[in-house]
């Protein structure tokens, strides 16, 4: 063993972490031993925080710190209009460019159909069940333009195709392979306003006509 137990348990754990190989857990391993005590315990805490504290919103499974979020809870939003995107950055990544007064619906980041994942999962599930109450009007796509967020606008296309909803995408005008949160707000607001009418398979058919919310 090249380190002490307690150091390679931290590097065990660091890697985990989504992108973080062994150099960089190390590095970050190293870092921490190098800290004052007191940034390690800030650390500590706010990693326990963020886990215990926060949870999913029942509505439309943004992180929240309520069974509701502030978004799904506040009355001046659309809430015929539902924007499906994978995880909470996507979510502010909407919110920032400020083209968006809809609500949301949020799959989860690491939704990967190519691993099994089914219509009948708990967010497209939770979606499907918001869709039959009624109010929702429209559903736009706003997955990523690569393998992943294609397969997942396909699943949802799938599972509400006999529900008498408008299902729309946002404009094909998005760099191929480029993810919602490192687009620019511009292109974001132009790709909502231009969002097209799906067909069966999740592809684009027609412009929308829709409100742009």
């Amino acid at each position: 063993m090249a380190f002490p137990e307690p150091l390679e348990r931290l590097i065990r754990a660091l890697e985990k972490f989504p992108g973080v190989g062994a150099r960089s857990a190390e590095r970050m391993a190293l870092h921490v031993l190098r800290s004052p005590r007191e940034e390690v315990a800030e650390l500590a805490m706010a990693l326990r925080d963020a886990r215990i504290e926060t949870m999913r919103c029942e509505q439309c499974g943004n992180v929240a710190l309520q069974t509701r979020c502030p978004i799904c809870s506040d009355a001046e939003r659309d809430a015929g209009l539902v924007c499906v995107v994978e995880g909470p950055r996507e979510v502010e990544k909407m919110e920032s460019a400020g083209v968006y007064a809809g609500t949301y619906h949020v799959l989860l980041e690491g939704f990967a159909p190519r691993e099994g994942a089914q219509p009948e999962g708990a967010a497209i599930r939770r979606l499907r069940e918001r869709v039959e109450q009624g109010e929702v009007r429209e559903v736009v796509l706003a997955t990523a333009p690569d393998r992943e967020g294609e397969g997942a606008a396909m699943l949802v296309v799938e599972a509400l195709r006999d529900l008498p909803v408008q299902i729309t995408r946002l404009a094909r005008g998005l760099p191929v392979g480029t993810r919602l949160e490192y687009l620019h707000g511009e292109i974001l607001a132009e790709a909502f306003r231009g969002r097209r009418a799906c067909a069966e398979d999740g592809g684009p058919l027609e412009a929308s006509g829709g409100p742009e919310g």
